[in-house]
């Protein structure tokens, strides 16, 4: 049964990202071995969105390792649960919680036993920037707790990749590029950890710089941002913005490829006047509530998922009452269907 309620449960969250977002690419999957335990270890830019648009459009059924803070209370815990989401304690949470994170490693030790697939945020934190991060050691840990309890496991190290157009704006495209599988058990050498530790992250680190887009300097990250942009290069495609940044020139204008298309004012003009409810409960009530810039998606994905469902019952039930039942049926089909054309094709 609860199997079942999973799969619906994703079905749902999928067809809801799928409206959310214009375009969601998913490259590599075939690669991921099936018989084996698998360890996917993601770069982390956009909050809770990272792993629920994986669990949504995956056939893996993976466990997720989300920051702790998100667990506020029974219900979310209860959630999150279902979802298949673990907390994972961090300095900031207090230096007391982090005694918990030992229960969590065996947790997920015992279910890399079983051949499951676990899902982490090496990075150990989220940024929007466009860049791979220095790796934590917190996975190293759970690999090789893995090891003592059965040296012959062969856990399979996926890099992925998380690419956003533009991470906060919407509507949004997104790419997740799966890396050729890495098998720990042959870096692993329990009579050297500290070695096994560098050697596990530096490979793993370098997996994920081929699979989104990495902008190494931080010294002139603004510049290299504005020059990617000026080149007009897909952010879904990062072996191409990568080799962009080769080619850059510090202090030369760059010249265009191409004029990116102009946003069709006509789809936002009317976009706005058929959604203002909405958009005015989250410009002036939800979004000023945000401090992070990576949890904006989040909450508009999660707003738009609460709140839509029922702007459509009040809009039926109001034109009903106005004309009747199946004029306002054709109303909220035909005001969905628009919205969803606005998202799919209304914006470049």
């Amino acid at each position: 049964m609860k199997t079942y309620m999973y799969l619906i449960t994703q079905k749902i969250a999928c067809f809801g990202l799928y409206c959310y977002y214009k375009e969601v690419q998913l490259h590599g999957m075939e690669k991921v071995p099936r018989n084996k335990p698998v360890m996917f270890l993601a770069n982390h830019q956009n909050a809770l969105l990272d792993p629920l648009v994986i669990a949504s459009f995956t056939p893996f059924r993976s466990f997720f390792l989300t920051r702790s803070d998100v667990f506020t209370n029974r219900l979310f815990k209860q959630i999150f649960g279902f979802l298949r989401m673990l907390p994972i304690y961090r300095f900031r949470d207090g230096r007391d919680t982090l005694g918990k994170n030992e229960a969590i490693f065996k947790q997920c030790t015992k279910l890399l036993q079983k051949g499951e697939a676990i899902l982490l945020f090496p990075e150990a934190n989220h940024n929007i920037m466009r860049r791979v991060r220095p790796l934590s050691k917190g996975f190293t840990r759970i690999l090789f707790a893995a090891f003592e309890e059965d040296p012959e496991i062969d856990i399979q190290l996926v890099p992925v990749g998380i690419n956003y157009e533009k991470a906060d704006a919407f509507p949004d495209r997104v790419a997740f590029y799966f890396g050729d599988p890495i098998s720990s058990r042959s870096l692993y050498n329990k009579d050297d950890l500290m070695g096994s530790v560098t050697s596990i992250k530096n490979i793993v680190f370098e997996a994920l710089k081929v699979q989104t887009t990495h902008i190494d300097d931080l010294n002139d990250y603004a510049e290299l941002q504005h020059y990617l942009d000026e080149v007009v290069v897909d952010y879904l495609k990062p072996q191409k913005a990568n080799e962009a940044l080769l080619n850059y020139q510090k202090g030369k204008e760059p010249s265009r490829k191409k004029q990116p298309r102009k946003k069709r004012k006509g789809w936002s003009f009317l976009f706005e006047i058929l959604n203002w409810p909405m958009l005015l409960l989250w410009r002036k009530l939800v979004r000023p509530r945000i401090i992070e810039i990576e949890f904006v998606s989040t909450f508009r994905f999660a707003f738009v998922f609460v709140a839509q469902p029922i702007f459509y019952l009040a809009l039926w039930w109001l034109c009903t009452a106005l004309i009747n039942p199946l004029a306002a049926t054709a109303i909220v089909l035909g005001h969905f269907l628009f919205n969803l054309a606005y998202v799919k094709f209304g914006r470049s």
